[in-house]
């Protein structure tokens, strides 16, 4: 868990990079785990908001359940509700000056700093195309990812936040063009996307997945043969029956009722059905 004096000025992680998907997210994750570039400990103050909240910014921290972390992020400002474009959500600044369009603006394409003859692709452009209102002030870009520093430990839960707007997007430098990050090698296994996608994703409050359950002994797991389905209460209080041959074991003496089973008769019965056996019939 990052820690970190309270009086400690919190900048950016990056003072201005974009992200375009995944892997440069976990670049950037890698090169903050190697001490190459450091994390947000804590949530902004108003002038370190008012000062590093700002296209190109990106802030990396992790998720704390102590009141010394971070549990969320807060940057005091107004968004809207957040878009799903692979991997990335996205968040548009709501202004006070926004308007309903009243016709259709024409979309652009973007093109990286180091010539108009390169065109790009990433998530914040995906956003852009699919977006109905194409968004004038800040976008917030924000990413997850569990770490898994080693096999027995406890994964952590990363989290990647950055800034930028339309008009400055195109300048911003990429992974590919830091001197720094485009040398970091990301070791496979380290981090794994945070979002969760499984309609059982609510019932963890950690986020974690949950290992798949394992059948009790001499359970098949499959569903029983009959057409009624049974409630989970029905089958808690279910109650089954032993087989008759298992339950005539086990009364006294081996047998229940002394007129479902043939018993050996006594010498005298026998001597007496003889004889009625042997009266002519008239």
């Amino acid at each position: 868990m990052f820690y970190a004096p309270a009086q400690d000025v919190q900048r950016p992680t990056h003072p201005r990079l974009h992200v375009r998907d995944a892997r440069d997210a976990h670049i950037v994750f890698e090169a903050v785990r190697k001490g190459l570039l450091k994390p947000v400990f804590r949530r902004l103050n108003e002038l370190e908001r008012s000062n590093y909240i700002q296209s190109g910014s990106l802030f990396v921290w992790e998720e704390s359940d102590d009141e010394m972390g971070l549990k969320r992020w807060t940057d005091g400002r107004v968004w809207s509700q957040s878009r799903m474009r692979e991997p990335y959500l996205f968040y548009d600044e709501k202004l006070a000056t926004d308007e309903p369009p009243s016709e259709p603006k024409t979309k652009c394409t973007y093109r990286f700093v180091e010539g108009p003859s390169r065109t790009w692709t990433s998530s914040a452009q995906s956003h852009y195309e699919r977006s109905d209102h194409h968004p004038l002030g800040l976008v917030k870009q924000a990413y997850s990812a569990f770490v898994f520093t080693s096999v027995n430990a406890k994964p952590r839960k990363w989290h990647l936040t950055a800034y930028f707007t339309y008009a400055d997007l195109p300048s911003i430098p990429t992974v590919d063009q830091d001197p720094l990050l485009r040398t970091v090698t990301v070791p496979p296994g380290v981090y794994k996307s945070g979002k969760a996608r499984s309609r059982n994703s609510d019932a963890s409050t950690s986020g974690i997945p949950s290992p798949p359950s394992t059948p009790s002994p001499g359970s098949s797991g499959s569903r029983p043969s009959s057409p009624m389905q049974t409630s989970p209460r029905a089958k808690k209080d279910r109650v089954v029956l032993p087989s008759l041959q298992t339950a005539i074991a086990h009364t006294p003496m081996g047998f229940t009722n002394s007129h479902h089973l043939t018993r050996p008769r006594m010498a005298e019965d026998q001597r007496m059905i003889q004889m009625l056996n042997s009266r002519p019939i008239l």
